[in-house]
């Protein structure tokens, strides 16, 4: 069975696996088609099509951003972008840099919490990624407080937590305008975590959204039940928006690649509708 796969992440960000071995990975299991949607960087998407070209592999060169608007923040995945878009790199470059002062905060706040990890040591385990709170919780794993990455969050680096230091996003207004200049569609990635208190919240939240240019839901996400995946659809189809879905793949989260809620296969027609789309546009 052909699988899509429109979120997953790689070494410039959070994930495990450098560009080119996440392809290979997708090939594997029998992924046909697959965004690279890392976190506020475009530092691997190079590698990642000039590879995918050379196997004949269809790959969307995208990103997520971490947003900021007037009532929290979510984030914003802008597939199918032309990486070498200078307001999109001026951007990227600037979250990058916010992205790697936070790191030695974080360090800093963990050592004043008799939390001791080398800083050294975090930026190995980045490696060419810009570092990161995944990178922060790998190596306190390796040094024994706690058991894995998850448990890691449950007591550190999150609000309220020791290591907590609040990350620079990007406002609303500006990803749009960026993700629309670099030739990309913006989407709302795993909308559930919006925490609307019900649908009618989230389309009105969403009326919002879509006047200040939002033209897709990923209705098919990690976080989403069939049945909150299947609403999210039926929202996106009667506004004749964009539906996509993906995995929000790291590696190292218990995630399946080319899969929603614990394993079931994101629909292919996905894959479908997004050629559609971006013909028509």
């Amino acid at each position: 069975m052909k699988k899509v796969d429109l979120h997953v992440h790689t070494t410039a960000s959070d994930g495990i696996y450098p560009p080119a071995d996440i392809i290979d990975l997708a090939v594997s299991e029998g992924i046909a088609a697959m965004a690279i949607t890392d976190h506020d960087t475009i530092d691997g998407l190079e590698e990642a099509v000039a590879y995918a070209k050379r196997i004949g592999f269809r790959i969307y060169p995208s990103i997520e951003f971490s947003i900021d608007y007037d009532m929290g923040s979510f984030h914003l995945i802008g597939l199918d972008i032309d990486f070498r878009c200078n307001a999109l790199r001026e951007a990227t470059d600037e979250l990058t840099e916010h992205r790697r002062t936070r790191v030695y905060r974080i360090v800093e706040d963990l050592a004043r919490h008799g939390v001791e990890i080398p800083l050294d040591e975090v930026l190995e385990t980045a490696g060419d990624g810009s570092a990161g709170r995944p990178h922060v919780a790998r190596v306190m794993v390796n040094h024994g407080y706690g058991s894995s990455v998850p448990e890691i969050f449950k007591n550190y680096l999150v609000k309220g937590k020791p290591g907590y230091v609040k990350k620079v996003r990007i406002a609303f207004e500006d990803a749009i305008r960026i993700i629309h200049q670099s030739g990309g569609v913006p989407v709302i990635a795993h909308p559930v975590s919006l925490d609307c208190r019900d649908m009618d919240e989230f389309e009105d939240r969403l009326d919002g959204f879509v006047s200040a240019g939002v033209e897709g839901i990923e209705a098919y996400a990690a976080l989403h039940s069939r049945e909150q995946a299947e609403a999210y659809r039926a929202i996106a189809e009667r506004r004749g928006l964009l539906i996509t879905g993906g995995s929000d793949f790291h590696g190292d989260k218990n995630e399946i690649i080319g899969t929603y809620d614990s394993g079931i296969p994101i629909p292919f027609d996905v894959y479908e509708m997004v050629e559609e789309y971006l013909k028509r546009r």
